[in-house]
């Protein structure tokens, strides 16, 4: 079974993603929204949103970790409902800062209470 930072055969993404719960803001059309963002990689998210787009739509995306806060433009490449799929391509020190992102968050598990 793959890990999280397994690239699957057939998949265009071009750098692994990392599964993530973290909240974040998309603009579009000079607004900003909440969203969801639930993978991450260095070139690309995975967002839940309450607005359907469509492949090619421009969007900025807005998040980060602690008080530090970046912002990437992203294009939509996969629209599914609500779940949309975004690349981008960022420079270097961008690239830090969303590893760093990717290394302080993690997919929240149910914990079993009894």
């Amino acid at each position: 079974m793959p890990d999280e930072n397994t690239i699957l055969p057939n998949s265009n993404r071009r750098a692994p993603r990392k599964k993530v719960d973290i909240e974040g803001w998309y603009n579009y059309s000079d607004n900003w929204y909440p969203c969801k963002i639930y993978d991450l990689s260095v070139s690309g998210a995975g967002l839940k949103i309450n607005q359907f787009f469509i492949s090619g739509d421009i969007i900025r995306l807005k998040f980060g970790v602690r008080e530090d806060f970046r912002i990437v433009e992203a294009i939509v490449v996969n629209a599914n409902g609500t779940r949309i799929g975004v690349r981008f391509d960022v420079d270097p020190t961008m690239k830090d800062f969303i590893q760093e992102v990717m290394s302080s968050y993690h997919k929240a598990t149910n914990i079993r209470r009894i």
